[in-house]
């Protein structure tokens, strides 16, 4: 049975997947193996002003690393320590790279041109949680707010100078979160997760000051497994207890 979980608050968010390929007529031009960074895990693309374009990467090895997208060359990179495995990256405001790391408890900037840290925020938490990252698409040049879910808490951070705005401690509650949903040019979010392995919650909150404007559930008897996926603008998707019924 299916099961409407109050998307309506969700119309017209926007999600982008961007492809990459190569053309024919791109081979011996394009296809470069870069052997210095490790294994890549993660990344993110950017066309400068310039029209050069580079990818931003983030590896296995705690490495994180700009490189030139036509050729592969090395523009700068960044080893980080072994116990600071870097768990996602993006890019904000055009300029500065973010990288959250150590399972949720370490967010940086870095500039983009040459690499130099910016700023380095320090995120606590009570548990131990699955990490998320949010950075807005805006290219604005103003103080955006970058969300961060890590550590059973939900955290707000200057995008300009690293401060934490402010924080929600999701752990008392037992809320599971899944996803965090921004959409395009607006300054509200929407954090979804799960209490316990029936309860599906939807949490709506205002980006800049942390306000809860609304909170709606639903339950479903059989109970859900796996996690939710967002699979459109405005619809989530998850399994049902025995893996045999999609619900959305």
């Amino acid at each position: 049975m299916a099961i409407r979980v109050f998307l309506i608050s969700l119309l017209f968010l926007s999600t982008t997947i961007t492809t990459f390929s190569l053309y024919e007529d791109q081979v011996g031009l394009m296809d470069w193996h870069q052997q210095y960074i490790g294994k890549v895990k993660d990344a993110v693309f950017h066309t400068q002003k310039t029209g050069r374009k580079r990818v931003v990467v983030s590896t296995e090895e705690n490495v994180i690393a700009s490189l030139d997208l036509r050729h592969g060359e090395i523009f700068w990179r960044h080893v980080l320590g072994s116990n600071d495995a870097i768990d996602r990256i993006d890019i904000a405001l055009g300029k500065y790279v973010i990288t959250l790391s150590s399972e949720g408890s370490i967010l940086r900037a870095w500039n983009l041109p040459d690499g130099q840290m910016v700023w380095e925020s320090f995120l606590k938490g009570p548990n131990h949680s699955k990490s998320l990252l949010l950075v807005p698409t805006s290219l604005k040049v103003e103080d955006n707010v970058i969300i961060v879910f890590g550590k059973g808490g939900l955290h707000a951070v200057s995008s300009i100078r690293g401060e934490i705005l402010w924080q929600k401690d999701f752990a008392a509650e037992s809320f599971e979160v899944q996803h965090v949903i921004q959409p395009l040019g607006s300054d509200i979010i929407y954090v979804v997760g799960f209490v316990g392995s029936s309860q599906f919650n939807v949490y709506q909150m205002n980006a800049k000051n942390g306000e809860l404007l609304k909170h709606e559930s639903a339950a479903l008897s059989g109970g859900f497994s796996g996690e939710v996926s967002l699979v459109s603008s405005n619809t989530l998707v998850m399994m049902d207890s025995t893996g045999s019924t999609l619900i959305k």
